[in-house]
């Protein structure tokens, strides 16, 4: 349950960012402000969103880079816009989601005793910070049947999208429509947990799933007895169960977090929340035993995962620690254009609705998102493609920056007058294909041609050349030919896949006329395989026969990292070769992929990887 601490609005509004914490560390609480029943989520525009509890009316929304420091931004509605269902009822318990090209708030609407009028509504924005527009309840107690229906969780499994809710009087699940604002005609709720719990919180880790959740008293400052629960089960729907395999639906469970010396009632956690290193990080809220009157503050512990159950050091808050690894540029299928003020623009795969952009003046330090639109370079909407935003290439020409990228898995082009964009076409359209096509590299020859190197889904991801129309909007396709394809039982292809992928190209020309040779850098294995790598082969012609060399020049015994590939090769302010490229987020799974840089050599025939130059990007 939520209890309302009165705070002033006008402070909020007139607060910065709070203040920075030493490097390497941090100090709980994160957030010394009362904002109960957070819930966070990370936006393309490289902050974590939080939502809390409405201590701060009409429910306040907080941001960070960095998970640690914390500036107010707004709240998710206002007097007008604020749900006008249960007209008594207050703003509880949000649970912020990204659900088909929305941001979606699930939020409780109750009363103190109100636990049959109380319900749990939804609203919706193309923003995380808003503005939200309500849709109204998804249902409330009395039509539910649920006494106590507050405190709602949103998960996707096995395609289907769920809500989970409850507060002490039984915990519930039930099947959403796709769009998730609305009970899927037909679907029939199901009690997951007994009634010792609320603030429902479903984690998968392997091959269970963990309920998560607060049992005790929230709200009571200096006599609250919150604690935070865990039990799992193998399947969604359970049984769950504690290390004794005794049911939750019994009223049996794990504690994982008690109170301390120092926090009283720590408990109603926010997602689960995975750093660059791969270590997860639970947020919550908890009294300051020192000023309970302050409210329920925000504080922050690692979850270490022992013997397949998540574990917090000592099982209480911790008063300073190690900092979450965050910052990581994590952009997949990278590519880096130099502006010519000397400015470098970093884009790549990212955002479910466009191609996300950084810039940078020494490759070091990078600003952003710098996009003209959220962040944003291109955005859905004033281009073609309505999902699938990949494998973004940015060039100049006769005075007007372009970008060639992939969505729908079809080629398309666009244009602006600046490289953060918007780019734009004034025909919204793809490149006219009769199959699919990704990863496009436009390359201009001194023969005044363009050329667009392309990949073709044919029994395999398979690279293609085909001369551009100087409109730039369409290919000769009898000029087109495949260029190079994944040889089976070789470094490109180490999973013996039936469906072998040759992708990511980038051309490069040395010398001129007859002496010239072409490069076409080029990346195998399926993106998920650690073996992904970035080789190269030559030709005397834009067009082939391209002659590949024998081993990978990006790979990951070379460098040290998983999954090394689809980048781009650039020549650097100084003159310097440096490729941009993606890697696994860790050891352990594939992403989000992490963007990385190394320089090259080339000795006039092959191409080296300079030593000790590899390195990731930082915000």
């Amino acid at each position: 349950m939520k209890k309302l601490t009165v705070l002033l609005l006008t402070l909020c509004c007139t607060m910065t960012v709070l203040a920075q914490q030493p490097a390497g560390e941090y100090r709980n609480p994160i957030i010394p402000t009362s904002l109960p029943d957070p819930s966070v989520i990370k936006a393309p525009d490289g902050y974590y969103y939080l939502y809390a509890t409405e201590n701060i009316r009409h429910l306040p929304i907080y941001r960070s880079k960095n998970l640690i420091d914390w500036e107010f931004v707004t709240t998710a509605f206002t007097r007008e816009s604020r749900p006008k269902w249960n007209p008594k009822g207050n703003l509880w318990a949000p649970d912020i989601n990204y659900i088909n090209g929305k941001y979606v708030l699930y939020y409780a609407k109750s009363e103190w005793g109100g636990e049959w009028t109380c319900g749990i509504g939804v609203a919706t924005a193309d923003k995380p910070e808003g503005p939200f527009t309500d849709h109204g309840a998804l249902f409330i107690s009395k039509d539910i049947g649920v006494q106590n229906s507050i405190d709602g969780f949103y998960i996707e499994d096995g395609g289907h999208k769920y809500l989970f809710w409850g507060s002490f009087r039984g915990i519930y699940g039930i099947e959403l429509s796709d769009d998730g604002l609305s009970i899927k005609p037909g679907a029939e709720k199901r009690q997951v947990a007994g009634t010792f719990m609320e603030g429902t919180y479903i984690h998968k880790h392997g091959r269970y799933y963990y309920l998560i959740g607060s049992a005790g008293t929230c709200c009571e400052g200096e006599k609250s007895t919150y604690r935070v629960t865990v039990g799992r089960s193998e399947n969604l729907f359970g049984p769950y169960v504690d290390k004794r395999d005794r049911e939750l639906m019994e009223n049996h469970y794990e504690v994982i977090l008690h109170g301390s010396d120092d926090v009283v009632g720590p408990g109603h956690n926010a997602e689960f929340i995975t750093d660059e290193r791969g270590q997860d990080w639970m947020i919550y809220h908890g009294f300051s035993r020192k000023d309970p009157g302050a409210g329920r503050l925000v504080y922050m512990d690692r979850v270490e995962w022992v013997d397949g159950w998540p574990h917090i050091a000592h099982d209480e808050p911790s008063t300073v620690s190690e900092r979450p690894v965050v910052g990581d540029i994590t952009l997949a299928d990278p590519t880096i254009f130099l502006d010519d003020d000397g400015t470098y623009y970093l884009y790549g795969t990212s955002s479910p609705i466009g191609i996300v952009c950084y810039s940078s003046t020494d490759l070091e330090h990078w600003q952003g998102p710098v996009g003209a639109t959220e962040g944003l370079a291109l955005i859905k909407g004033d281009s073609w493609g309505t999902k699938g935003f990949w494998a973004p290439q940015v060039f100049k020409h006769d005075g007007r920056y372009y970008m060639a990228y992939t969505a729908n898995e079809q080629i398309a082009i666009a244009e602006s007058d600046s490289p953060k964009g918007p780019f734009r076409q004034k025909e919204i359209a793809h490149i006219p294909a009769d199959m699919k096509q990704i990863d496009p590299f436009v390359f201009f020859d001194d023969n005044g041609k363009a050329y667009l190197y392309h990949v073709r889904l044919i029994n395999g991801n398979r690279i293609y050349v085909a001369e551009l129309n100087k409109d730039l909007l369409s290919m000769k396709e009898k000029t087109a030919r495949e260029c190079i394809a994944a040889d089976t039982l070789t470094w490109e292809d180490t999973w013996n896949a039936k469906w072998t992928v040759t992708e990511g190209p980038t051309v490069v020309k040395h010398g001129k006329k007859k002496d010239a040779t072409y490069y076409l850098f080029y990346s195998c294995n399926d993106y998920r395989n650690p073996d992904y790598a970035v080789g190269y082969a030559t030709a005397k012609s834009p067009f082939g026969p391209w002659k590949k060399q024998a081993e990978p020049i990006i790979v990951r015994k070379v460098i040290g990292e998983n999954g090394t590939g689809h980048g781009d090769l650039f020549t650097d302010k100084e003159g310097h070769l440096q490729y941009v490229f993606h890697t696994h987020h860790s050891a352990s799974r594939p992403g989000p992929r992490k963007t990385a840089i190394v320089e090259m050599l080339f000795n006039g025939t092959d191409y080296t990887i300079k030593p000790e130059t590899f390195r990731f990007f930082h915000e």
